[in-house]
């Protein structure tokens, strides 16, 4: 399932990818100097190129450092190993109520993996098809790579600053980091959102689903 919403989120993420990159000439080179159609063509050609290689990458990459990068945590970092924290922090959930429903998930006792295994079998796959979960879900994955997807950019941008040949595009201009800095920023931003979002859901559909029995 988590491949099939991969799948399904990968032109958006071309698309965002290939933005970052067309802003990011267009600042460097000035959009004014694009004048003419084989100049377009060559400038869009090459983003796009370059924006599908970075999807493939970002899909190589193992999800262990994408979450480790989206929650800059070298341990525990996924959120669902944090779920009682999250929850107390969310209105739609009465803590006391899945602190009763699930006792292993939500004891004390436990580390945050086992929170974080304990939150998948008990409360997420049961409800993992619900159409909540799913779109929390999807939204979570394609923030996470597209935020994967920009720090390459960064990296990259970063890398041919400092070894590149100055004589085929200039010195790297500070706009270009500002534009990919805050796209990246933006985007880490709304992939910590989703991810926490996508935990507390699987929560409140199985409560529902609880009570409905």
């Amino acid at each position: 399932m988590s491949n099939d919403l991969k799948t399904e989120n990968n032109r958006t993420i071309f698309l965002i990818l290939t933005a970052s990159l067309v802003f990011s000439a267009g600042f460097q080179v000035g959009f004014s100097t694009v004048s003419n159609i084989s100049e377009m063509l060559v400038a869009g050609t090459g983003s796009l190129i370059l924006s599908a290689i970075l999807v493939m990458v970002a899909n190589i990459l193992p999800q262990s450092v994408k979450h480790k990068l989206v929650f800059t945590r070298f341990k525990d970092e996924l959120p669902a190993g944090r779920i009682d924290e999250i929850c107390k922090r969310d209105a739609r959930i009465e803590f006391d109520v899945v602190k009763n429903q699930w006792p292993e998930v939500f004891s004390e006792a436990i580390d945050s993996a086992t929170r974080n295994t304990r939150w998948y079998q008990q409360i997420y796959k049961p409800v993992k098809d619900a159409d909540e979960v799913l779109q929390a879900h999807r939204s979570f994955l394609l923030y996470r790579d597209v935020f994967s997807g920009l720090v390459l950019i960064l990296m990259a941008t970063i890398i041919w600053s400092w070894f590149g040949d100055a004589k085929l595009f200039g010195e790297i201009k500070p706009v270009v980091f500002y534009v990919q800095g805050i796209l990246m920023f933006l985007s880490l931003i709304a992939a910590r959102v989703a991810g926490n979002r996508f935990v507390v859901n699987a929560i409140a559909v199985a409560v529902a689903v609880a009570v409905a029995h």
